[in-house]
């Protein structure tokens, strides 16, 4: 039988696509590794082991932390997924309670799962008029720390997938004035560090457990992060590794260590010159598209309101009330030979990194501009997609066990959710086990599935029936 998964990357490879999505190293358009087979071992004399590294992965670590201004640096090769999970079994357990950003990664979810940690919810700003979900208020998050004095953490995204990113600084400030732990996934934000027109990193703004995802904004394969440990993190040293070793596998690859020591080693030798060159054809590209008719283009206007402290200028996110984003995700895929990101009706992202080239911002530009130009001017009405904080009726790890039956989709409001209903991506779940199913949720999830968003989580892939608890 014909190998039809590898056969289908090969013709991807070869149709002349422009990669705007992950990974960062934009297929290999940075440096390539070589045939990854004649580098793929297990742990062997003289090359450590990352369960226990005495030698050159503790040094490889070692050489990351120092680049990012990490006290110590944990390598993962089960993406940042993994290494969340870790974070958050690191530092709560069974029934302790963890104050959470309600936009996180389903991972963060899966963590609640797997620790027995019971969340707190923190709801989001959203931007008017976008489906754009802003950042986390600091008087929302107080909020939360002064009704839960026996929260033993605090969770957030920021950057978000479409790079809005939160006043880390001052929710840090509270956090700790609280006396709890801070853990920012940074997943999208792996490269702020490198150049100025970037934000500040969440390190840097005092946070204690950085996750991030090197293979979505650098130049390094899908599957590689790393879990950083600030100032006040240093303490959870021993619980990270011992829970690093817990969720990853005994066997990790070789590939994807060297892949991060190598991207790291570029970005010391290589880095300051090409993020200069990638700083201008950024700027220039965001430039000439201020003057769209049916379209614009997130921009920093939006900083100082809806919670956002600053954006992620090489997420380039396009909004419009005039079209269905989706729709025109399809036509800059079959018209311009150009993969986006992720599209939802509202708007669409396209992920730029230091490996993207000229000509690749300028096929999108004019892709861009030229689907501008065909939109006809007329407002389509879409689902508001802002909700109130869910409730809470169990928590998502006796959810996740509770005895379940099936219901139709129609008639599930009211009843309490059994199972994780995430739009994908982002991979931020809409309604998740142990809550409240409401109208509002069902509406959302509804638009979704109707615009083309794939659901996952869900037992019905055609969302006709929702799992509830029994």
């Amino acid at each position: 039988m014909a190998a039809d998964l590898y056969k289908k990357l090969l013709e991807y490879k070869k149709s002349g696509v422009y990669p705007f999505h992950m990974p960062g190293h934009k297929m290999g358009q940075c440096f390539e590794m070589g045939n990854f087979f004649d580098l793929d071992i297990t742990e062997i004399d003289g090359f450590d082991n990352l369960h226990n590294p005495k030698g050159i992965i503790y040094e490889a670590q070692k050489k990351y932390a120092r680049l990012f201004g990490a006290q110590e640096t944990f390598f993962s090769v089960n993406g940042s997924s993994g290494a969340l999970i870790a974070a958050i079994m690191a530092v709560c357990g069974n029934g302790e309670k963890i104050i959470a950003a309600r936009n996180c990664h389903r991972s963060v979810y899966s963590a609640f799962v797997l620790s027995g940690a019971v969340p707190v919810y923190v709801m989001p700003e959203y931007i008017e008029d976008t489906g754009v979900v802003g950042g986390i208020l600091p008087s929302s998050l107080k909020k939360a720390v002064l009704e839960n004095p026996d929260a033993k953490a605090v969770i957030i995204t920021s950057p978000t997938a479409e790079g809005i990113v939160s006043d880390i600084r001052e929710i840090a400030r509270i956090t700790h004035e609280a006396g709890m732990t801070l853990i920012v996934d940074e997943a999208h934000g792996s490269h702020f560090k490198f150049c100025e027109i970037f934000p500040d990193t969440a390190l840097e703004c005092g946070a204690d457990i950085v996750v991030q995802s090197a293979h979505k904004t650098l130049p390094s394969p899908t599957q590689t992060s790393v879990l950083h440990l600030g100032m006040g993190g240093k303490k959870y040293f021993y619980n990270i590794k011992e829970t690093l070793s817990v969720i990853e596998t005994s066997s990790p690859s070789y590939v994807f260590m060297a892949a991060l020591d190598l991207c790291r080693d570029y970005i010391e030798n290589n880095g300051a010159e090409d993020y200069r060159k990638y700083s201008f054809n950024l700027t220039e590209f965001r430039k000439s598209l201020k003057n769209l008719s049916n379209m614009s283009l997130l921009d920093k206007n939006i900083c100082g309101k809806y919670g956002i402290k600053n954006i992620d200028v090489s997420k380039i996110v396009v909004v419009s009330d005039k079209a269905d984003c989706v729709k025109i995700k399809e036509i800059l895929r079959k018209n311009h030979n150009i993969e986006l990101e992720m599209a939802c009706r509202s708007h669409f992202v396209a992920i730029s990194t230091v490996c993207d080239k000229p000509e690749g911002f300028k096929r999108l530009k004019e892709a861009i501009i030229d689907v501008d130009k065909s939109i006809k001017s007329y407002k389509i009405l879409y689902t508001d997609y802002k909700y109130n904080v869910p409730c809470l009726k169990l928590s998502p790890r006796e959810a996740f066990y509770h005895k379940k039956r099936s219901v139709g989709f129609e008639e599930c409001e009211g009843m309490v959710c059994g199972e994780f209903v995430i739009p994908y991506p982002p991979g931020i779940p809409i309604i998740a086990p142990g809550e409240i199913i409401t109208k509002k949720s069902l509406d959302i999830v509804k638009d979704f599935y109707n615009s083309g968003v794939e659901i996952t989580g869900v037992k019905d892939r055609f969302i006709k029936k929702i799992t509830v608890l029994d």
